[in-house]
C-alpha cells in the first residue's frame, strides 16, 4: 500500500523540524561555552610568568627565597594552581615554583606528552627562568610518575623527593584487571568528551572541575574553566595514552639511594574504588617509599586522593612534611 503524500510531508516537517532544534542548541551550547570561557579569562589570571621553552610557552609560578627550590609536578588533568594551599605554605621556608606542562592550564602545547618529554621539559623551563637546583621534587599522582623520571635524567641536581598518592610504575599489571579495563575507558572517554566542550555540555555538567572542589574560589574557577576547554582535556587525554611509555621511563628509576623520600597516602578511598585495589595501592605507595634508605611513608586520616591538594586542612598537612623533607636535606 503507498504510503499518502500528506504523511511524508509530515515527516520532512518532523525531521526538519529536529534538526532546526538540534541546531539551535547546538549554536546556543557554543555560545554558551565562547561566552564562559571568556568570562573566566577576564576573572582569573595566571599566577605566575611565561618562559619560552623550545618554542612554547609556559607557565612557571615561583614564590619564596632559600633552598633547595622545591619543585611542584601536578597529577593528571592537573595545573600549577592545584598546588594553592600548599605552595604559600611551602614557600614561608624555602623557594618553592609550580608550573603548567605543555598544553595544560596557562601553558601553550608542545608536540611529545610523554614522561621523559615532560621531564626534559620541566629541566629546561627551569633552566630558562634561572630557578637553580639543588631540587626537592613533589609529585602528584601521576606526577609522582613524572618526577622520578625527572630524577633519573638530572640525578646530580635532585635531592630529596615528595609522593603525594603517587602512581606507582606496575599498577595496572598489579592490581586486578579492572584497574586497566577503567584505565582504557578514561582515554576513550577524554577523546569524545575533548569534542564535547565546543557545545558547552562538559562546563555545564563539569564533572573534571568538580574534582577540584575545596580550592581557593579563584583557583577553584581556573579548574573548572581549564577541564571544560578542549586544549586541556585533549593534552590530558594524549598523557593517559602515552601511560606506559611513561612507566617504562619511571621503572628505570629502581632506587633514590640516599636521598630523604616522603610518600603520602589517603585513608579514604576514591570513589568506586573497591576495598580490594585500595589496600594494593597504599601498598604499592609503602614500596616507594621503600627505595630509600631514608623513606617514610604517611598516611593523613581521612583524607582521600584529591582532598591531600583541595582539602585546606589536608593540604597543610602535606605542606609540613614537605618542609621536613627540605629540612632533613639541610640537616
Amino acid at each position: 500500500m503507498p504510503v499518502p503524500s500528506s504523511l511524508l510531508r509530515r515527516l520532512r516537517r518532523l525531521c526538519l523540524g529536529t534538526l532546526v532544534v538540534l541546531a539551535g542548541l547546538v549554536l546556543l551550547g557554543a555560545s554558551y561555552q565562547q561566552i564562559g570561557q571568556a568570562l573566566d579569562r577576564r576573572a582569573v589570571h595566571p599566577p605566575g610568568r611565561h618562559v619560552t621553552v623550545d618554542g612554547t610557552s609556559m607557565h612557571l609560578h615561583c614564590t619564596g627565597e632559600g633552598g633547595p627550590t622545591v619543585v611542584l609536578e601536578a597529577g593528571a588533568l592537573g595545573f600549577a594552581q592545584v598546588w594553592a594551599w600548599i605552595q604559600p605554605k611551602v614557600a614561608e621556608r624555602t623557594r618553592v615554583c609550580s608550573y603548567d606542562r605543555a598544553g595544560l592550564g596557562w601553558s601553550d602545547d608542545a608536540a611529545h606528552h610523554d614522561g621523559v618529554a615532560v621531564a626534559r621539559r620541566l629541566h629546561a623551563l627551569l633552566r630558562n627562568a634561572g630557578e637553580s637546583g639543588p631540587y626537592v621534587l613533589v609529585g602528584h599522582s601521576l606526577g609522582g610518575a613524572l618526577i622520578r623520571i625527572f630524577a633519573t635524567h638530572y640525578p646530580d641536581e635532585v635531592v630529596a623527593l615528595g609522593f603525594i598518592e603517587p602512581s606507582h610504575p606496575d599498577q595496572l599489571e598489579r592490581l586486578p584487571p579492572e584497574a586497566r579495563a577503567a584505565h582504557e575507558r578514561v582515554v576513550r572517554t577524554l577523546t569524545v568528551v575533548a569534542d564535547l566542550t565546543y557545545i558547552g555540555l562538559l562546563r555545564l555538567a563539569n564533572p573534571l572541575g568538580r574534582l577540584h572542589a575545596g580550592l581557593p574560589a579563584d583557583d577553584y574557577r581556573a579548574a573548572c574553566m581549564f577541564t571544560s576547554a578542549a586544549p586541556h582535556v585533549r593534552t590530558s587525554q594524549k598523557e593517559f595514552a602515552a601511560w606506559d611509555r611513561t612507566m617504562a621511563a619511571a621503572r628505570a628509576n629502581l632506587s633514590v639511594k640516599e636521598r630523604p623520600v616522603v610518600v603520602v597516602s589517603g585513608t579514604e578511598p576514591m570513589e568506586g574504588m573497591s576495598p580490594e585495589i585500595f589496600a594494593l595501592n597504599h601498598q604499592l605507595h609503602a614500596e616507594i617509599a621503600g627505595l630509600s634508605k631514608h623513606g617514610r611513608h604517611v598516611s593523613v586520616e581521612g583524607a582521600s586522593h584529591m582532598s591531600l591538594l583541595t582539602r585546606r586542612d589536608h593540604a597543610e598537612q602535606v605542606a609540613r612534611l614537605v618542609i621536613e623533607l627540605v629540612d632533613s636535606v639541610a640537616r
